[in-house]
């Protein structure tokens, strides 16, 4: 067996840095092993000399970092690398490379390495400070990634999201119907203005105003499914995406909970804030676009709102 030293991660401390090296020749994989032990880090190690016996446990999340060879028997070059990108583009990897090409080392980078080494010149502390720059970096782009898709002040999708989330239920609707099978349940879009938000704002404050975004978002998704979408457009605007909802009759029933729970007293650090929440009901048709859809579930909005406070109204 090529493994050099496979620990049980049960029994590892949980603070340990789970390190996969793959690396074929067993003088560089003792090498660093001794480097981990010496660099002061808590780290559990696993070796292979393959590139194959190491993707399964890369793809399984076994790993929180691979120390990748660039010379294997089984992959050469950056093709070991687009293969473990391709397992678990999350696990971050840092190559190792007995070439002192830049060239190398800058395509490699380019591939989705976090780090490149040159074997001949690292030594513990560098490796040490390799392996936290490469997991500090990738937790750093995983955030800005999530916040590129979420609402800042809710942790809510934002518009982005939701419009992409918004196109894979239509596409998933247009399909059922090609199948026939569009009366198994339609997809509703509402769109979520609240009543009132402006003069909390202005009595109490903004980080009240904000406060108040945070339970209103709370309680929207506190009445939905798990495979529903509650989405902050910006401001006070909300949208909600139900798929398989029975009939609009239903829907109307879905949007005037949602209406009853925003206009529960909110209570906060300067006082007890109280909205309303206007709400245009959208149900989609086969063909329909994302847009037409919001569109039309805003202009329903508008009617909700000419109606009285905590209403909701059905798009035409």
């Amino acid at each position: 067996m090529s493994s050099f030293a496979v620990l049980d991660e049960l029994v590892a401390p949980r603070e340990a840095v789970r390190v996969l090296l793959v690396e074929d020749n067993p003088g560089d994989r003792r090498l660093v092993a001794e480097m981990l032990r010496d660099g002061g880090d808590e780290t559990v190690l696993t070796a292979f000399g393959r590139l194959a016996e190491a993707e399964p446990p890369v793809a399984r999340g076994l790993a929180d970092l691979v120390l990748l060879d660039l010379s294997l028997p089984d992959a050469d070059g950056l093709d070991g690398l687009r293969r473990l990108r391709a397992a678990a583009p999350e696990v971050p990897v840092v190559v190792l490379s007995g070439l002192s090409d830049e060239q190398v080392a800058l395509e490699a980078v380019q591939a989705g390495a976090q780090d490149y080494l040159m074997k001949d010149q690292v030594d513990a502390a560098g490796l040490g400070r390799a392996i936290r720059y490469a997991m500090e970096r990738q937790r750093a782009e995983r955030r800005l990634a999530r916040l590129a898709l979420r609402d800042a002040l809710t942790g809510l999708p934002n518009r982005v999201l939701f419009a992409d989330r918004l196109e894979q239920a239509l596409a998933r609707l247009a399909r059922r119907c090609a199948r026939g099978e569009g009366a198994d349940g339609h997809v509703v879009l509402m769109f979520v203005d609240l009543d009132g938000f402006k003069a909390v704002n202005d009595l109490l404050g903004h980080g009240a105003g904000d406060g108040l975004l945070i339970r209103v978002a709370e309680r929207l998704e506190g009445e939905l499914r798990g495979s529903d979408t509650v989405a902050r457009l910006g401001g006070d605007e909300f949208t909600v995406l139900c798929e398989g909802v029975p009939d609009e009759a239903a829907a109307l029933a879905l949007a005037a909970r949602l209406c009853e729970v925003v206009a529960e007293p909110v209570e906060l650090a300067d006082g007890v804030a109280v909205v309303t929440a206007a709400i245009g009901v959208a149900v989609a048709s086969a063909g329909d676009e994302g847009t037409t859809l919001l569109r039309r579930a805003d202009a329903a909005m508008y009617e909700a709102k000419r109606a009285g406070a905590g209403r909701a109204a059905l798009a035409g």
